[in-house]
């Protein structure tokens, strides 16, 4: 984890990792452990949780970061594609190393005056501040080409020209005076503005950390590095290149854990089939680059999207049949009940069968007996009917002497 190729820097008191020695990977396993409880932590009271896997490529990048910021005047330029985890890295560095961080956040209307304030409050902190300050800044959230250049002024120089007027200077001098008399003792009380100010940018360089997260694809990278020449020379830039195929493995693992599987086998090789889809889309976007000249770019985001459809897919799949196996055994039950309910009504149908076989004998007896008696009563009703008609010609009869009577009373009546 060589970051000062220098041939007079002094020796490193450090040497490389060898995994194959036993004891070495137990303290690579005590620092991945360790990492996590600091991740943890962070995750604690950050509003901002970070769901990183801490595989060695990772803690790799994240102890470069960590000792550039430890050095003073120590910037990086993190060079890498998006979801590499550069400024997740950043972010867990700075909180290991107790560090504060500033990152601004680029809305649709912000201005060049937004953007001013905030390199206000970024000097001011590092230059009045006890804790070192972090300043995180991707290359997404150049707005304005203006942004690069003030950066690359605080690189080089440590200020903005311009930035502060004469009352804000005034009140940066009175915030370092403290800090000069530390350094200085009593030489401080006669320091001029134009010293204690000069003393404030010198602050500023040492306690401010310009970390820039910056994508390789396409012209602007190059432009502007030709443009501004700082982002080189005052930075140590740390390639993130291609995740190797232990970090697929150890994030697919980690993102894989909470689902439910059959086995470990199966685990493993799902593991193992998300790893070799990314690698084979990576084979066949050089391929695809080679025969048509075509950029396609996989990046670490893409493997992410790619396990989160699965268990997403696996999910949704999994609630499918759930459903159909639900409907399955509701079905089945009804089944169950009906076929309970008909051994019910079988048992008491032969239950019941004598007593039905008893009713069938009465019921032929009964009309044995109503089809003797059916004769006289066809002569009776016979003579009723014929006493019904006499009854209704007697009617008929009466109805005509009433209608006559009726009608000589009616006669009658005026004579009387």
């Amino acid at each position: 984890m060589i970051y000062n190729r220098d041939p007079d820097a002094n020796p490193r008191l450090y040497k490389e990792i060898d995994v194959s020695c036993s004891a070495e990977v137990d303290g690579i396993a005590q620092l991945i452990a360790c990492l996590d409880t600091y991740l943890g932590e962070f995750n604690a009271v950050s509003r901002k949780p970070m769901n990183l896997v801490m595989f060695l490529f990772a803690i790799e990048h994240l102890s470069r970061i960590a000792r550039v910021l430890k050095m003073p005047r120590g910037n990086a330029l993190l060079v890498g594609v998006g979801g590499s985890g550069r400024q997740s890295l950043t972010r867990l560095a700075a909180f290991i190393m107790d560090y504060e961080v500033k990152q601004i956040e680029i809305a649709k209307n912000y201005t060049m005056l937004e953007w001013r304030e905030d390199m206000k409050y970024v000097l001011k902190t590092a230059g009045t501040g006890a804790r070192p300050l972090v300043f995180l800044f991707s290359d997404t959230q150049i707005k304005y080409e203006s942004f690069v250049e003030d950066i690359n002024n605080m690189l080089n120089a440590g200020e903005i020209p311009n930035l502060f007027p004469y009352d804000e200077r005034v009140g940066l001098c009175e915030g370092v005076r403290p800090y000069a008399k530390e350094k200085y003792g009593k030489a401080a009380g006669d320091m001029t503005p134009t010293q204690l100010y000069a003393f404030f940018v010198q602050r500023v360089r040492q306690q401010l950390h310009i970390v820039l997260a910056c994508s390789p694809i396409g012209d602007a990278f190059r432009d502007r590095l030709r443009k501004f020449p700082s982002m080189i020379n005052c930075c140590t830039i740390d390639w993130f290149t291609a995740w190797p195929a232990d970090a697929l493995v150890a994030v697919a693992e980690k993102f894989l854990r909470d689902v439910e599987m059959e086995s470990d086998g199966i685990r493993r090789g799902i593991v193992d089939t998300c790893q070799y889809f990314h690698v084979q889309v990576e084979e066949l976007s050089s391929l695809f680059l080679r025969c048509l000249r075509r950029q396609n770019y996989v990046t670490p985001t893409s493997y992410l999207e790619l396990i989160v459809a699965f268990k997403s897919f696996l999910s949704q799949r999994r609630d499918s049949v759930m459903k159909a196996k639900l409907r399955y055994q509701v079905g089945l039950e009804k089944i169950q009940f009906a076929e309970a309910n008909v051994s019910v009504m079988r048992k008491e149908l032969v239950d019941m069968q004598p007593i039905l076989d008893k009713s069938t004998k009465d019921t032929a007896v009964l009309m044995e007996e109503i089809q003797s008696k059916l004769p006289g009563v066809e002569k009776t009703r016979a003579e009723v009917q014929a006493d019904v008609a006499i009854a209704d010609a007697s009617k008929m009869e009466c109805e005509a002497q009433k209608a006559s009577v009726e009608a000589d009373l009616a006669e009658a009546v005026p004579a009387l």
